[in-house]
């Protein structure tokens, strides 16, 4: 009888432990509009970082962008970063998309205690402009530097801060055009426009010392 609760205690705890491995495995994704589009986002980079408020407190710093918001003032600048967004074809053919241009937009998102957005108070020139078409083989990708926390459209449109030291996750959204249009795509001049967003990316920033 001994022999047989052993036996059973070494399959729960066996159990269990596959079932944290496969918990642990399993990692949240990215989304693709419309489904099954043939692109992926991923962000890659620096995961770290150090808050720097100019000297002023968390609430100091909230605050001043919410006075931002109402008056019409400046912004601060929204933080450096060192990332990479990486787009990749996961079809196996080739395929275009459009890069840069007025028609495509990329897209930010921050989740953690401290993270605030902020349409800053900028002009822009009312020209349209035409996007790149790249061909992107079967497999392959195209690569962008992030530098900063700013998105919107133009890249400038939107400011994202993290305001207190603790943990974060960043969602980047890159709306795009591909040719052939893909399924169920709002389609114009052979070409359908897609929604791609990454998985959360975690980042940890850090009290200034």
């Amino acid at each position: 009888m001994r022999g047989l609760c052993h036996f059973a205690l070494s399959l729960t705890l066996a159990s269990a432990v596959a079932t944290g491995a496969r918990a642990e495995d399993k990692k949240p994704s990215g989304s693709v509009k419309p489904a099954g589009a043939p692109l992926e986002l991923t962000i890659t980079g620096e995961a770290k970082y150090t808050l720097d408020l100019g000297g002023k407190t968390s609430e100091e710093f909230a605050k001043m962008i919410e006075d931002a918001k109402t008056k019409g003032d400046r912004m601060p600048a929204a933080p450096k970063v060192e990332l990479k967004l990486t787009v990749k074809n996961t079809s196996d053919k080739a395929i275009k998309i459009h890069k840069g241009g007025d028609s495509v937009v990329l897209e930010l998102e921050l989740k953690g205690q401290g993270a605030m957005m902020a349409a800053p108070n900028l002009a822009f020139t009312t020209d349209f402009r035409l996007p790149m078409e790249v061909d992107l083989e079967a497999g392959k990708s195209i690569e962008f530097t992030l530098t900063a926390l700013t998105s919107g459209f133009r890249g400038a449109s939107k400011y994202t801060y993290w305001t207190a030291p603790g943990k974060y996750e960043l969602i980047a959204s890159w709306k795009t055009a591909v040719s052939p249009a893909p399924k169920d795509s709002e389609a114009n001049d052979g070409f359908g426009t897609v929604v791609v967003t990454s998985a959360p990316f975690k980042i940890a920033v850090a009290e200034k010392k």
